[in-house]
Parts: C-alpha cells; structure tokens; sequence
C-alpha cells in the first residue's frame, strides 16, 4: 500500500510538470509568432536600423608655404551636416527641416540632392559646411527625429592672409563632372573638394591626401553606439612656393585697388618672387562655398577679379618694347651706339605724320638718349628700317608671342603681329605704316606682364631662366617651360641696352621714380594708349578717363649682375614714369633692403618698417 501511494504522488508530479512545459512552449511558440510572424516587418526595420554608418574621414590638403617657410594656405577643421540618402525613405521631411529648423535655401538644397542623385547612394551628401554652435546645438536636440542626418568633422581651407596674393593661391571647390573624366583627377570620386585655380589646380596632385574612413555601428534613431572600424586619413604633402611675403605685401598695397598687375622673379632662378593682380578676390569665400549671388557678382565685374592680369590678360606694351626694338637694330646691324636722329616733335613717313609724345621734340638724340627720354620719332625712323618681320622674329627670341610655360592655368600667348599673321587672320596684306606703330609698342602687338618681365631678364643677364612658382616644381611634376631659341645675342648689344635702361632711371630719364641708391636700377617706362588720342579728345571728361592710357615700368637691378627683374602696369594709370615706376621703386628699394643689407630680425617687420615709414 504505501508503495502504491507513492506512485500516484510521483505521476501526479510529473503530471505537473508536463502541464509547466506544455504551457512554457506554448508561451515560447507564442512570443516566437509575434516576432516572426505577426511583428515581422517592425522588428525587421529595427534591425536593419541597428547597423553600420559610413562617415567619411576627409584629409586635410597640403599646407602651403612662402619661400622662407611662413604658412600662407592653412586647415582649420569645421563641422558638416550630412544626409545619409539610403536611410531615407522621404526626402520632404528631411528638406523642411532643414529649410525651416536650419535656414537652408531650400533652392540650394535641391540642386545639391539633384546633383548627388548621380552619386552612389551609399555615399553622404554634405547639405550643411561650418554649422555653427547653434546650428550644432538645434540639430542634436532634433537628432533623434532625423537618423537620415548626421555631423562629421572636416577640415577647411584657410587662407590666412585673405585677398593677398589670390590669383597665386587660388581655391578649391567640388569637383565638376567634366574634371572626373580628366586623368590629372584620376581617384577622385564626386563631392570631392579639389584645386580649381592658381598652385591649388597646377599642384593638387601633390597637395591631395588620402581619406580616411569612420564606421560606426548606430541605432535605429541615428546614435553613434561604438566605433566599428577607424581608417585615420593622410594629409597631402606641403609645398613651399617662391614668393617672398613681405614683396607680395609691398606690391599688393601700392597697388590698391588701381587694376593693374606686378610681377617680379629672380633674375638668376627663375623664381618668381611677386605675383599680385587687381582687383581681386578672397578664396576663403570659395571655401565655404559661395552664394550664387556672390558669384553672380563677380562676374558681372567689368574688371574681372577673378583674371590674373598677370598672364591671363594682354596688353600693348607702349614705349618699354623700345628696348626691345633697340636690340633687334644692333643685332641686324641698321644701327649702332652712335647712330641719331634729329626730332623735332615728328616725323612724315608713307604720306603721314606721325608725333612724338614731346610736342617741341628731343633735338638730335642717339640710341642711348632716345631710350632715356622715349623718344618715338627714333624708333619711328627703327622700324621703318628693320620692317616687320625682322622685328617680330628678335621678339620671338626674347620670349613674346608664346607662353611662357608657367604651371599656372589659363596663360595666353600674346600677339606678335607679321606679315604671314595679318593674311592669316584678316585675309589682308601688311602695310608699311603700320609698322611705323608697332615700332613704339601699339597697334596689334600684345604682350602679358610675365612675357614682357622675362624678355627684360633676358636681356637684362643674356639667359632666359625657366620661371616657376614653386620650389622643385619640375623634379615633382616633369614640367619644363616651353624653350625658345637660345640666347645669343651679342654681349655688347645687350650691354649698351643696359647702359641706355640704366640712364632711363639714374640719369634724369623717364624712369627717375624708380630710383634706389646703391642698387643700381634699370628699366624703361612706357604709356600705352587703349584708344587714339584723337578719339579720346572727342570724348567728355568723365568718359575719357575712363581710356587713360596704360601706365608701364619694367627693370632688373642691380646692372652688372641683375638679381630680381620687375614689370608693373596700372591700367588707367597715365604715364608709366608716374605710378608704376613708383610702385617699381618700393620693391626695388624693401629687396634692396632685405637681401642686400642685413634685414630685421623678421621679414615682415621689413614690410611694416616701409609702410610706416611712406605713411
């Protein structure tokens, strides 16, 4: 009997406990069809919303620096906002949040996501660059409501001295379409920042780093759990350029705001030492991406800010191509040291009078006294003995009518005129008389400032130096500058050039203004007319002034051994002896100062000492 009983306990138990386990699997079995089955498609978004984020890390571009190691081109970092488009089922919501909560141009907005429509859709679209605290601290209280957004730190181009030294410098912005298909942009992808102009587009290969990459896992409202795997990017390689700060600064400030350009170089290098254009712009507007109407106004600026005057524009180079004119006539033997002329404010030549700029005339001058005082009726009586083609062909050998090669885009070649271009171009014969105009520098030859510093130079040290910006460029690059016809002028030629550009400043010529003691300059003005004068004496005041001849100066310094050559034109600027001779006068004199007397502790103490002290 007790035995019996027990038995009927312990069934009893295991009765129990098969009721405990059928109910447990009926709760498992449950739960599992909820998730399964009835929830599926809840639980399954979650999921797929637990998962990794791609956050680019961009590198920061190469820093760039002057020639004595002072940073010109910086990064500072900023924060962007970031639309992750394969987690966003609708844009609307999105678009009115950040046109309303941020103050987007819902305008911009949608030509931005128009364009990333071409893009992977796994790849971000930045919406949003430099968000500002406030910007920052509204997106994070709305984080949660918008997990298709999110912030990543980027760096920024700074350009720490603003305008200065612009067209040099240049910028960067996205990268177009049509620069994808180029192979200097091989490994780009779009939305990249790349160079588009002056050292950033010639060497952006160079200064372009290598991204990084940030995966982070993240939750179904966007919020970064833990970091998944972290790729830290490389910044692009520095380059040092060859333009000395404190020439730039003096350059650039007399200059002001007169359009006109100024380039110097080293005589003995190649390296250019000044390069400033005007009127001019501010990269760092390009960096935070400029506004359309921003844009819009540049443009529509009749004197081009964004041209580099420099080499991108061309102009008649007035009574400097004298010099010019002068070597073709000794090298072709029509005239020597000795030769003169007798001008008595004019001369008649193919049954026209043609004037000087002296109305009463020089008397008789000889070639060194018809440099120093720029006396047309000479060079007149020049060309009407050499003719065009014996004048185009020594120009040609000092450099004019090509580029000069220089790593920068969009130089233009210039114009020298001949007989073979004129039938060319025009279907026309050349005439005679209009020799007689090229002669003094107008009519149709053009030539950009660079061109016309570096026929200077050479004439100036009997070597044509290949000019480049940036120091080892054609060891990084492979870049050598197109080679003209070796120099050979003869060594007495050139010097008794020398001699006349050295009376033109020393010897109360028409260069006085760029004198500098001890330092031996020379040069030669010129004053380019832009319309004739018998036009603009039928013009009212305010519009004639508007076509104020070109103001010209161009020299080396010292004679003997030239070390920096300078050319300076000021558009409008009337009489080349007048503003741009002075300009000239200010770089000679803070070179001199600094590299041939020992300069101040800093360099740019050098540059504040000279502005102080002409103020």
């Amino acid at each position: 009997m007790p035995i019996f009983q027990d038995n009927r306990k312990l069934l009893t138990r295991l009765g129990w406990l098969r009721v405990l386990f059928t109910v447990t699997f009926l709760l498992f079995f449950a739960k599992l069809w909820s998730l399964s089955v009835l929830h599926h498609e809840h639980y399954k978004q979650l999921a797929e919303r637990n998962r990794i984020r791609t956050f680019p890390q961009i590198a920061p571009r190469g820093l760039i620096y002057d020639r004595e190691g002072r940073v010109l081109v910086d990064n500072v970092f900023g924060f962007n906002l970031l639309l992750f488009r394969d987690e966003a089922e609708q844009l609307e919501p999105a678009v009115q949040f950040l046109t309303e909560g941020l103050r987007l141009d819902e305008k911009v907005l949608k030509s931005r996501l128009e364009i990333a429509g071409s893009y992977d859709r796994y790849q971000p679209v930045v919406v949003k660059e430099d968000l500002s605290m406030e910007e920052i601290t509204y997106f994070l209280a709305h984080q949660s409501e918008h997990p298709e957004l999110g912030i990543v730190k980027q760096p920024r181009r700074l350009y720490r001295y603003g305008k200065l030294a612009a067209h040099v410098m240049g910028y960067v912005g996205e990268i177009s379409a049509e620069q994808l298909q180029q192979p200097e942009f091989g490994g780009h992808r779009p939305a990249d920042l790349v160079g588009k102009y002056g050292v950033e587009r010639g060497h952006n290969r160079i200064l372009t780093g290598r991204d990084g990459v940030r995966r982070v896992l993240v939750d179904s409202r966007g919020k970064n759990l833990r970091d998944v795997e972290r790729v830290a990017p490389i910044t692009g390689e520095g380059i040092r350029v060859t333009i000395d700060l404190d020439l730039q600064m003096i350059a650039e400030s007399e200059l002001g705001d007169d359009p006109g350009a100024v380039v110097a170089f080293d005589a003995r290098s190649g390296e250019i030492l000044v390069m400033a254009s005007r009127p001019t712009f501010d990269p760092n507007q390009f960096a935070k991406r400029l506004s359309r109407e921003e844009w819009n106004q540049m443009l529509d600026n009749l004197d081009s800010p964004l041209q580099n005057r420099v080499l991108q524009n061309s102009f008649s180079p007035g009574s400097v191509f004298k010099v010019i004119m002068a070597l073709a006539g000794l090298e072709r033997g029509v005239i020597d040291a000795d030769s003169s002329v007798y001008c008595n404010g004019g001369v008649r030549l193919y049954g026209r009078r043609f004037s000087c700029w002296k109305a009463g005339g020089h008397g008789r001058v000889s070639l060194r006294e018809a440099i120093r005082q720029s006396c047309n009726v000479y060079f007149y009586s020049l060309g009407q003995k050499l003719g065009i083609q014996e004048i185009a062909e020594v120009s040609r050998r000092v450099g004019l009518g090509a580029k000069t090669g220089i790593n920068l885009l969009g130089e233009v070649a210039g114009l020298v005129p001949s007989e073979q271009w004129k039938q060319q171009v025009k279907g026309e014969p050349w005439y005679a008389g209009e020799t007689i105009s090229v002669a003094i520098g107008q009519g149709p030859l053009l030539v950009t400032p660079l061109q016309l510093a570096r026929a200077i130079g050479i004439i100036g040290t009997g070597r044509a130096p290949s000019l480049h910006l940036v120091e080892g460029e054609s060891e990084r690059l492979g870049n050598v500058s197109p080679s003209i016809p070796p120099v050979d002028f003869a060594p007495e030629n050139l010097k008794q050039i020398k001699e006349a550009m050295w009376s033109v400043v020393n010897d109360w010529g028409t260069g006085r203004a760029a004198l500098v003691a001890n330092f031996d300059v020379c040069g030669k003005t010129g004053t380019a007319q832009t319309i004739s004068r018998l036009v603009r004496g039928q013009l009212s005041e305010d519009n004639a002034a508007k076509f104020e001849p070109n103001a010209w100066f161009v020299g080396f310094a010292p004679r003997d051994e030239p070390e920096i050559v300078v050319a300076v034109i000021v558009q409008r600027g009337g009489s080349g002896g007048g503003s741009a001779a002075r300009i000239a006068r200010e770089i000679f004199k803070l070179y001199h100062r600094k590299y041939k007397t020992n300069p101040p502790a800093s360099a740019e103490v050098a540059s504040q000492v000279e502005l102080e002290e002409r103020s």
